[in-house]
């Protein structure tokens, strides 16, 4: 059947099946849409997720422990000085220490960063500016410790330089690397006698010992270790053509009486003003302190200069948390300082070791801090 004009008229059967099917996608498509909105959304989810747990390149410096020298540190005497006649002491000088999350081996990750951006007691800073690109957690290891060994052999000889106690310097182990053909041998604190037969005045010449050494053989080698000499038989290794023992030589000294420090496996120079003062604490009669908590930090240098260090603001907020009343800052840091002075902390600014056992004394005598220097006047 036709219209008038000829046109063949459409089929109801076949209009009503397409429309049908063009329903039937409208449909599909509508009930397809929230199905692809929350994959999409778990995508998305994932992805913010899987980022958000990636590493970043960035260190997070927050406050650690402050730790009474004068004291014990996990169940062990800190300051342990033997062969000579030292005194009871009271109060606190404490060294205070930082967290370090994200160094070589360690990551931390986005969220980490955002949370610690928001917290005054933190701080963020590239990993460059802290370590080198290739170095190893087993490297900052072996360098916290080693630091840490030779500030307190520093912090001993300007103690004594202070009570006119004469000293030998010598030439010692300050580290041995894990793995190194010395492991098991040669023991960090170790004086080095001889090599070969041979000895030395300094860290080079003991080094040109090593070096001339027949290549991957042993080497005799005479140390002193706590007062007694030992002969040994260390192996070396060559690395670049040069035999090598893998430890690190450090310019030491030698004293009239044994002096310990033990502070577990913290590292790091940092702590070097305040060993000093615990040491001149326990050789002099009567409380350094006079029975107050101080806490500081900084470096000490053979002539006494205390030196900059890095995240004071975290430690003087580890101070504070520790219950300490004054804080002894490098006079370099001072700018670091100011405007971070956690409330109910004093803190007076320091150049040497002389200027900190002033402060010491004076707030010993007067409970404060009135006529010392503080880093605004810097």
């Amino acid at each position: 059947m036709s219209d008038p004009t000829g046109t063949p008229a459409p089929t109801p059967a076949r209009g009503r099946g397409l429309h049908g099917l063009a329903s039937r996608a409208v449909e599909d498509a509508q009930l397809a849409r929230p199905v692809t909105a929350l994959v999409s959304l778990a995508l998305l989810c994932l992805m913010i997720v899987g980022g958000s747990l990636m590493p970043v390149p960035y260190v997070i410096e927050q406050p650690g422990p402050a730790i009474n020298v004068l004291g014990e540190y996990r169940e062990q005497e800190i300051v342990v000085i033997d062969g000579v006649e030292t005194y009871p002491t009271d109060g606190a000088l404490m060294m205070t220490t930082v967290s370090v999350d994200g160094g070589p081996g360690y990551t931390v990750t986005p969220v980490d960063v955002l949370v610690s951006w928001f917290d005054r007691s933190r701080a963020v800073l590239p990993r460059e500016l802290m370590f080198p690109p290739d170095q190893t957690r087993e490297q900052t290891t072996l360098n916290n410790s080693v630091q840490m060994s030779t500030s307190q052999q520093g912090a001993v000889a300007v103690a004594l330089d202070e009570l006119d106690i004469d000293y030998e310097p010598v030439v010692m182990i300050a580290g041995v690397q894990a793995g190194a053909p010395a492991e098991g041998h040669l023991e960090p604190g170790d004086v080095l006698v001889g090599i070969d037969g041979q000895t030395a005045t300094d860290v080079a010449g003991y080094q040109a010992l090593v070096q001339g050494a027949e290549d991957g053989g042993t080497l005799p080698i005479t140390v002193r270790r706590d007062g007694q000499e030992t002969d040994l038989q260390v192996p070396t290794e060559v690395v670049d053509g040069t035999s090598r023992l893998g430890v690190v030589l450090a310019a030491g000294y030698e004293f009239p009486m044994d002096v310990k420090i033990a502070v577990g496996d913290i590292g790091g120079p940092s702590a070097g003003m305040i060993f000093s003062l615990s040491v001149y604490d326990e050789l002099t009669p009567g409380a350094l302190t006079g029975g107050h908590a101080i806490a500081g930090t900084g470096t000490i240098a053979a002539d006494g200069t205390v030196g900059p260090i890095g995240g004071i603001r975290q430690k003087m907020v580890g101070a504070r948390e520790a219950d300490a009343g004054f804080f002894l800052a490098p006079r370099e840091n001072c700018d670091q300082v100011i405007g971070y002075e956690p409330e109910g902390l004093e803190v007076v600014a320091v150049g040497s070791f002389d200027e900190a056992l002033t402060a010491t004394e004076t707030i010993a005598a007067t409970g404060g801090t009135d006529g010392l220097p503080t880093c605004e006047e810097q």
